[in-house]
């Protein structure tokens, strides 16, 4: 009770200090008025145990006083100066969100304490960060970490803090590089403070178009983006953004064509990019993506969401979150991966079978990896998908964007408030309950997601059906007076589907989540001291390097044959408690049928390319059935599966 009364105090602040922008469809920063609840609540103490609450695991630089001082080098050769400063503003990012989400104020106060030195420690004019790194990408991230800070408190300090700081550069410094990126922050303060002349560099730095990579030219042509893929993710909501404020519809188009090539040719089926630290294509399916990825472009599809209001980012978002995101993490969150794929059998020190640093231990699970930044970025992934959940609209609406177990406490007009429960076993199955709590009744226009996947949705209002044959990719509004007790439950009929990979082979989905064949695993502590980690190893024992080595098949082509169905196996109830990402929890397996082949580990150690064209020759007649389960349940994984001649 205590914290649902925190919780309501904490909405009267975010009522007041996040006017949504003028153009945007929705409003959120929330982060108050939300409850993380069920395997998502297991999910963030996971964190907060693990390796977001354990900074020194990670060794450098999260060893540190983060921004709250000066952060010196570990080595004198390796690394920019203005590195570990992103990588902090990253992990103080995921850091301060999780703290209020969970209400650890161990947390909330580590962060603070960053954000107090950055404000008193600005230089004569108001410019704030590290007076020795002239880049403006560090700040970039960082704003994150204010406007959190904002939307939790309402402290004036912050917006007043960005305008001063913001007015000391010009369109120049603006354009330079992923000094670009600024303009995010820069939008975001001219919204709150008025001040036109920050919305006109805005302008004239992105239209200059002088920063390279995803420049108006290069979003609006057809030609495919050949650039680093954070930077990629970074740019990519920025013309979104500007259409945020100024409604013109030139910015909405560049940023709904770039995100149209990105998908078609980068997009890999666990819906994060490929992108091996540059982007690489999917033209070979177990091209890597950069954990940092993960985090950057489920942000950025975060903006896409608030600002167009359109169903379609928040499939996007679930499909990151729910597969790439728990993919790329042990389930303890005491180890992550720099790069992970879609098909992954082995994961060690020496397996990364990329272009890019190729052999190393980019692939392996670890606290620590050679670059920093993705053991930063990780962190921010989860806390701002519950943060999206629940948005309000231009009307008053209310909006249950994103699903999972939850609850959340919206302010309505003459002082009132309503508080929703959202219970369900998303995205495991499609019964999601929402209960109403009311002191009187009030007309509110609630949106339900009606996911583009679902062609059998249907709503009942107190147990009686209000809606069938719900059209798919919309928001369906109910609109009514609703009053204390009323409960809306949405039934999302989810069914096992096999997708294609064209020329390359086929992977079985059901719902938001991608299915995985968990393969047999041994799992042994490396404690080897690699000469690329620059003398880094895990600051506390109980977090572990791992080698992860296949210790059994998983050489299988997948028989697409439509006579044989795919099964869906429903387990027992797992124990109240248990969490549903944890293999051996999982509500839901899929059993399919498969040949085993003739296919092995590449020179004894990679993972191996598919089969040409995704076709490969059974070594027996026999068919065999394996059991998948939800991609984020693994860490060895064959996802994409080569089809049987």
């Amino acid at each position: 009770m205590k914290k649902l009364f925190s919780i309501i105090a904490l909405c009267l602040v975010g009522t007041a200090t996040n006017a949504q922008a003028p153009y945007a469809q929705f409003q959120g920063g929330m982060i108050g008025c939300i409850e993380p609840q069920g395997w998502i609540e297991e999910f963030l103490h996971r964190q907060q145990t693990g390796l977001t609450g354990h900074p020194e695991a990670m060794s450098y630089p999260y060893d540190s006083c983060l921004w709250a001082g000066e952060i010196g080098r570990n080595t004198e050769t390796y690394g920019s100066d203005w590195w570990r400063y992103e990588q902090t503003a990253y992990y103080t990012d995921g850091l301060l969100r999780l703290g209020y989400l969970l209400g650890d104020r161990e947390m909330i106060a580590k962060a603070e304490e960053g954000i107090r030195y950055t404000l008193a420690n600005a230089s004569s004019t108001g410019v704030l960060g590290n007076k020795a790194i002239e880049s403006m990408w560090p700040m970039c991230v960082y704003f994150r970490v204010l406007q959190a800070y904002y939307e939790r408190t309402g402290d004036p300090a912050i917006p007043a803090a960005l305008e001063r700081h913001y007015m000391n550069f010009t369109q120049e410094q603006v354009e330079k590089w992923r000094n670009i990126v600024s303009i995010e922050g820069m939008l975001w303060t001219y919204g709150k403070t008025g001040n036109a002349k920050l919305l006109d560099i805005c302008e004239r730095a992105y239209n200059g178009g002088k920063f390279g990579d995803l420049t108006p030219a290069v979003a609006a042509g057809d030609e495919r983006f050949v650039m680093h893929g954070v930077t990629c993710m970074e740019e990519l909501k920025l013309p979104m953004l500007l259409y945020a404020y100024t409604g013109k519809r030139y910015y909405l188009d560049l940023a709904l064509n770039a995100e149209r090539k990105l998908t078609r040719d980068h997009m890999l089926p666990d819906g994060v990019p490929a992108s091996a630290e540059a982007l690489v294509g999917n033209g070979n399916v177990i091209n890597s993506h950069e954990t940092c990825d993960i985090s950057d472009y489920t942000w950025t599809l975060e903006q896409f969401l608030l600002t167009t209001g359109e169903v379609r980012w928040a499939d996007k978002i679930e499909k990151a979150v729910f597969n790439a995101g728990l993919g790329a993490v042990t389930k303890d969150f005491r180890s992550l991966q720099y790069f992970s794929s879609v098909n992954q059998v082995i994961a060690t020190g020496r397996s990364n079978h990329n272009e890019f640093f190729h052999g190393s231990t980019w692939m392996a699970f670890r606290p620590t990896h050679e670059t920093e930044c993705c053991a930063g970025n990780v962190h921010r992934f989860m806390p701002n998908y519950v943060a999206h959940m629940w948005l309000r609209g231009k009307d008053g609406s209310i909006a249950a964007a994103l699903y999972g177990p939850s609850a959340a406490t919206f302010d309505l007009p003459n002082g009132r408030q309503c508080h929703i429960a959202q219970r369900t076993s998303y995205p495991f199955d499609g019964e999601i309950e929402f209960s109403f709590g009311l002191k009187e009744r009030t007309d509110i226009p609630f949106l339900l997601r009606i996911p583009a996947w679902c062609r059998d949705a249907k709503i009942y209002v107190n147990g009686k059906l209000w809606r069938d044959a719900c059209p798919a990719g919309t928001f369906v509004t109910l609109r009514r007076k609703f009053r204390n007790g009323d409960r809306i439950r949405l039934c999302l009929g989810m069914q096992p589907v096999m997708n294609t990979v064209p020329g390359q082979g086929i992977y079985v989905q059901c719902g938001p989540l991608l299915f995985s064949y968990p393969v047999p695993q041994r799992k042994t502590a490396d404690r080897t001291v690699y000469a690329n980690m620059n003398g880094k190893v895990p600051g506390n024992p109980e977090f572990e390097c791992w080698n992860i080595e296949p210790a059994g098949s998983w050489n299988y082509a997948l028989c697409s044959d439509p006579v044989i169905p795919l099964k869906v196996i429903r387990t027992k109830p797992a124990a109240a408690g248990s969490y549903p990402f944890d293999p051996e929890h999982t509500p839901v397996k899929i059993s399919v049928p498969v040949k085993p082949i003739d296919w092995e580990l590449e020179k004894g150690r990679y993972t191996p390319r598919l089969p040409a064209e995704g076709i490969a020759r059974a070594v027996s007649d026999r068919i065999e059935y394996l059991e998948l389960i939800p991609y984020g349940c693994t860490e060895l994984r064959l996802t994409v599966f080569p089809q049987c001649n």
